[in-house]
């Protein structure tokens, strides 16, 4: 049976597309994974150079259920009252069949070079793209997991990567989404990757593209929202002997949960002389999430920013 969609868009910079995020992800998530938040990067020409990238959140209603029309107007009223806040562009409605759903969110995304390095092909592309000599290529399809990597914060994630993560040392992705980030610590000569999400099917995405890339280490992942419970069962019944301290630990969250897991104590999962990776921070939350790390022991070596995104390259004080 075909089923048919409702595609909600708005565009939607820095903090507002975090706003919009959020909203989309608490009106529209579903337990198998579908709707919530899809952020995509426009602006980019046909062979993934970098020209005016804007963001564009979207979400995806099924249409004709009992429920549909009363979650969009209230999607719609909510995007009302944000708009009144932040600079938000029209909202566009419009029907998908089920073809196109599954497709839409892929036209907008291309191969993409980030750093100095990394070469980000999407999977469905890799027979007309021909990475160079000193090229590092990261596979991807992301599906509905955060992280196609066109996103500012990933991007920044992947910069400061490369100038941190060594051969052989211990890397700890915490919100895993798509595994971009643990692919590309296992592509620098990472010896082990671990990573989480609160999201099985983040998980599941994880596991997926890893498998795309002809990895030299598998990428160890499970279902966790960190430092908790969830963590120790997840570490005892998926992740045979998991270390308890990493040399690197990557953070590309938003800026609440950053400083919900250093409450939780993830920074004392470092490694003496290790580094934290954080991103997904706004530039106006910069001065909450430095205040946090400085309360946690944590002292910012490096700064990157694009646009109205920051991320902090950090290590014990």
């Amino acid at each position: 049976m075909t089923m048919n969609w409702i595609e909600i868009s708005v565009r939607a910079d820095g903090e507002a597309a975090e706003a919009v995020s959020e909203l989309f992800n608490r009106l529209n998530s579903r337990p198998d994974g579908q709707g919530g938040a899809v952020t995509e990067m426009g602006g980019f020409d046909p062979i993934g150079e970098d020209h005016h990238p804007f963001v564009i959140v979207k979400t995806y209603l099924p249409a004709g259920e009992a429920d549909t029309a009363d979650r969009q107007r209230q999607i719609e009223e909510g995007l009302w009252y944000l708009g009144r806040i932040y600079p938000l562009s029209e909202v566009v409605v419009q029907p998908l069949a089920e073809e196109d759903w599954a497709n839409a969110w892929k036209a907008s995304y291309h191969p993409l070079h980030v750093g100095r390095r990394f070469l980000i092909i999407p999977a469905w592309q890799t027979a007309d793209v021909h990475p160079g000599a000193d090229d590092v290529p990261l596979i991807l399809d992301p599906g509905m997991a955060f992280g196609t990597g066109l996103h500012p914060s990933t991007q920044l994630c992947l910069m400061a990567l490369e100038d941190v993560v060594r051969p052989g040392q211990r890397v700890l992705d915490a919100g895993c989404g798509s595994g971009i980030l643990s692919i590309a610590a296992a592509r620098l000569g990472a010896a082990r990757v671990d990573a989480f999400d609160i999201d099985p099917i983040a998980v599941t995405a994880t596991h997926e593209n890893a498998a795309l890339n002809d990895l030299p280490i598998p990428i160890h992942v499970f279902v966790s929202a960190g430092p908790d419970e969830t963590w120790t069962r997840g570490k005892v019944g998926q992740v045979s002997n998991l270390s308890d301290t990493w040399d690197v630990i990557l953070v590309n969250i938003l800026p609440h949960v950053i400083i919900a897991l250093l409450e939780a104590g993830l920074h004392t999962h470092l490694a003496p002389g290790g580094t934290m990776i954080f991103a997904g921070i706004i530039e106006e939350r910069e001065p909450e999430v430095r205040a946090a790390l400085a309360e946690h022991g944590l002292t910012v070596i490096r700064a990157l920013g694009m646009g109205d995104w920051v991320s902090l390259v950090a290590g014990a004080s």
